[in-house]
């Protein structure tokens, strides 16, 4: 799909190139005689009210932001927005040290932000482990996909059994970014100074934004943030189970609307690292 000729007619644009995305397409474009990125939206009026509001949230913690220019505009059933160009170059892919330490840095810039509204259609990761639903549905599906079933239901029962054996505490509730990874990070001169993409943006538990920067695998993340904001020994036994249930909950999600990934959520829930102690066990099968 290309930009209607009306919407940029309406906001003087010229396209330059499409950018793509994972949900939201985007292209960069002329706004007159400055570049600027036009978003087409996936998600419902919700979701899109949602983001730009966070986007608002933080727009004062001293980070470069894809900020609204025009929009959001409704043109046959579709919502587009205008936004302003984030300088810089994505993180580079090796560095989790570095990652490490921006999200300690980011955490730090947003401890004191006050918390939205719980983002719209999206469950905590510790919700989704004791959902009871979820067993059900597993049970539904399981002669359709049992390798799945059996791959899901074996993780989901070992991150609730883990979770259980911990009791664990209050837990705090920040705004949390929810995927920090290097193509959502900007930097200049090796500084990192800006950052896209919001869709998982939402009032959680800070260990949550480990799920996608740190995916069982990226085990420096997680140390370079120890070493600037300690981690107890409570929240690394969580790690683990909140990154399982992130791959849960879309996978439960998929299974509900009878949708099939390419596979990507059983490779990640098969992923293991030293740092999932006992929960580094490998699946049987």
């Amino acid at each position: 799909m290309t930009p209607p000729p009306e919407l940029l007619d309406a906001w003087n644009l010229r396209p330059q190139a499409e950018l793509g995305g994972r949900l939201n397409r985007h292209w960069q474009v002329w706004n007159g005689q400055e570049s600027a990125v036009l978003r087409r939206w996936q998600g419902s009026e919700a979701q899109v009210t949602y983001e730009l509001n966070v986007l608002k949230l933080i727009a004062d913690t001293g980070l470069n932001l894809p900020f609204l220019r025009c929009g959001p505009q409704v043109l046959d059933g579709v919502c587009w927005s205008l936004h302003d160009v984030v300088p810089g170059d994505p993180a580079p892919r090796e560095d989790a040290h570095a990652r490490g330490r921006w999200l300690a840095e980011l955490h730090e810039r947003w401890r004191e932000l006050p918390l939205p509204a719980a983002r719209p259609n999206w469950r905590g990761a510790l919700e989704v482990l004791a959902d009871a639903g979820a067993d059900a549905l597993l049970d539904a599906h399981e002669a359709a996909r049992p390798a799945d079933v059996r791959l899901y239901r074996w993780h989901l029962h070992r991150a609730r059994r883990a979770v259980a054996e911990l009791r664990p505490g209050p837990r705090p509730r920040r705004v949390i970014h929810g995927d920090f990874t290097p193509w959502n990070l900007r930097v200049q001169g090796g500084v990192w100074t800006g950052l896209l993409d919001f869709e998982f943006a939402r009032p959680a538990d800070p260990l949550e934004d480990f799920a996608l920067a740190w995916r069982g695998v990226h085990d420096d993340v997680v140390r370079s943030y120890a070493a600037h904001t300690p981690l107890t020994g409570e929240a690394l036994a969580l790690l683990t189970p909140l990154w399982w249930a992130h791959l849960l909950g879309g996978a439960l999600h998929h299974l509900e609307r009878g949708v099939r990934d390419d596979g990507w959520t059983a490779r990640k829930l098969l992923v293991r690292s030293p740092l999932m102690g006992e929960l580094a066990a490998p699946y049987p099968g």
